[in-house]
């Protein structure tokens, strides 16, 4: 648990500069990327108008969002971002997820531990406090032994860089949606509202208070976006691997993973991508 908050920082020198990057978010974010490529190819390699599984998960998570972005920017916008949209709850729901993977890998073999001492396996446990706080060690020829060491994975979006990241695309996105659709002039007009923005009055944006509170608003927006993520993923985190440690994966973190991984990973990626249609919503 002293490791809980560390983040693990590499640099490295390129013309002069020296950068410093986190290689744990990069790997884990190549790696749900990946994930992502393979589960999509598998769901389009042989398209039928009966779906298999992969399919119909998709199409199901894609029809949904459709409906949303079409009843909120209309069909023809609509339609124009369901891509965008749909891959940034895929990834984000899949990087909320993957980090639970060791976690229920880790209870699956303390329960096979369990039922092989049981039925007389040779299986080490050692108690250390009380029944809550159990040490699971299995024999050293048990088939089972690799679920015990499985390499620890994180969640991207544990890291503020990657909701940062994420944040500041759909800040790209709104914008540009915004000028293309006002216009330069109209585009610009909206940040003086709701004060007059015609005649005599535009050439006195300088004074208009709501001006630059407007700006800051839309900085205020991508920042608390990506701030949102990443508090609930690392609350969520550390409160699994706490409880975790206190009670050695007996039966209280499972409802623990099912809530924080699960139920709170889906959520945070709906919010997420919700606010990023209100954002472009905004623009229209």
């Amino acid at each position: 648990m002293e490791s809980i908050g560390k983040v693990a920082v590499q640099t490295i020198t390129f013309l002069g500069h020296t950068i410093s990057f986190n290689p744990e978010m990069l790997y884990m974010t190549w790696l749900v990327m990946g994930i992502i490529i393979i589960i999509s190819f598998a769901a389009t390699r042989r398209l039928g108008v009966v779906p298999n599984k992969i399919q119909s998960i998709f199409e199901i998570i894609f029809s949904f969002l459709e409906e949303i972005l079409v009843s909120t920017l209309g069909k023809k916008d609509g339609a124009r971002f369901v891509p965008l949209i749909c891959t940034l709850f895929v990834f984000i729901l899949l990087s909320n997820w993957i980090g639970i993977i060791p976690n229920l890998f880790g209870f699956l073999g303390v329960i096979i531990a369990l039922v092989h001492k049981l039925f007389g396996g040779e299986v080490t446990v050692v108690v250390q406090d009380s029944i809550t706080n159990l040490m699971i060690t299995p024999a050293a020829g048990s088939w089972y032994r690799f679920l015990f060491k499985m390499p620890a994975i994180t969640e991207p979006t544990k890291y503020l860089s990657t909701g940062l990241g994420l944040a500041i695309i759909i800040f790209m996105v709104v914008h540009s949606f915004g000028i293309r659709t006002k216009g330069i002039s109209g585009y610009f007009k909206s940040y003086l509202e709701p004060l007059p923005s015609e005649g005599f009055w535009l050439y006195l944006f300088f004074l208009n208070p709501f001006f630059y509170m407007n700006i800051i608003s839309q900085f205020a927006n991508t920042l608390s976006h990506s701030f949102r993520l990443f508090g609930n993923i690392f609350g969520g985190g550390i409160i699994i691997v706490i409880v975790s440690e206190l009670l050695r994966y007996i039966m209280i973190p499972v409802g623990l993973f099912a809530f924080f991984g699960l139920f709170a990973g889906a959520i945070q990626a709906f919010v997420f991508t919700m606010l990023a249609v209100s954002y472009i919503a905004q623009q229209k």
